[in-house]
């Protein structure tokens, strides 16, 4: 394990719970520890957990030896980064880190993307640290591997831009800004919660949900009066009436009317 930050900090003792043997490199390595040239000549897997933009130089700086695998654990990062190993896959953990690290991967889900002569052995050990591994195609094509960092990135930063809107919203309303998370969070996790039961679909609630254009048109009003306009408010409502329109809750009328309103300016 070349790098020593939160990601191989959860993963090292999970790997060495299961009986496998890990080395780790340092950039400065302490007494007793190793340097990432040494490390990698112990191993038969490199796992590479710098960040982004030192993968590939990490690689290209390594004396590979025929027989070894290179791994990255970035969505974002194409294997060419790796071109200078024999061989390369990604294991690439949907968790974030910043929020849990610790060592406990089951119920998390992680992107394998390797050759047909490691695929299995990847899978497996996805199976064995408790993760549900999702198989990718190799290599990934970059319009698929941004659509999948993307889709990835939304599903979590993405849902703070949404409460930022919330909060500005909150506090057009005269309420303190300090307020809004503690109130409006057990919202989102109910949402969430309730998705996970019923599916997106199913868990859509609301003015867009009932069909109530008068509620959905007030609260485009009050978004518009934002400095960032309703731009968000409407691309969202959109979206939720195309899950609501697949549950089936809604009229045709109800339907039209709710997208008649959503394309006015």
């Amino acid at each position: 394990m070349i790098g020593w930050g939160r990601l191989a900090q959860a993963l090292v003792p999970a790997l060495r719970a299961l009986g496998e043997t890990v080395v780790v490199g340092r950039r400065v390595p302490g007494p007793g520890e190793f340097s990432a040239a040494d490390a990698a000549a112990l191993a038969d897997w490199i796992w590479l957990t710098v960040p982004d933009d030192h993968i590939a130089t990490q690689a290209a700086a390594l004396r590979w030896r025929p027989g070894q695998l290179a791994l990255h654990c970035s969505g974002a990062t194409p294997l060419a980064a790796l071109a200078a190993a024999p061989a390369a896959a990604g294991f690439h953990p949907l968790r974030l880190l910043a929020a849990d690290a610790s060592p406990v991967w089951a119920g998390y889900s992680v992107g394998i993307e390797a050759p047909p002569a490691y695929r299995d052995a990847l899978l497996d050990l996805a199976r064995r640290l408790g993760l549900q591994p999702l198989t990718l195609a190799w290599p990934m094509s970059a319009t698929a591997r941004a659509s999948y960092h993307a889709a990835a990135n939304l599903a979590a930063s993405g849902v703070l831009a949404v409460l930022a809107h919330a909060q500005s919203l909150w506090a057009a309303a005269g309420l303190l800004g300090d307020g809004a998370l503690p109130a409006l969070r057990p919202l989102t996790e109910g949402a969430l919660a309730t998705a996970a039961r019923r599916g997106l679909a199913g868990a859509v609630s609301g003015p867009v949900a009932r069909g109530d254009a008068g509620v959905l048109q007030s609260h485009l009003q009050a978004a518009a009066m934002l400095p960032q306009g309703d731009g968000l408010m409407r691309a969202l409502a959109n979206l939720q009436l195309e899950l609501a329109t697949t549950d089936g809750r809604l009229t045709a009328a109800q339907v039209d009317q709710l997208r008649r309103l959503l394309a006015a300016t």
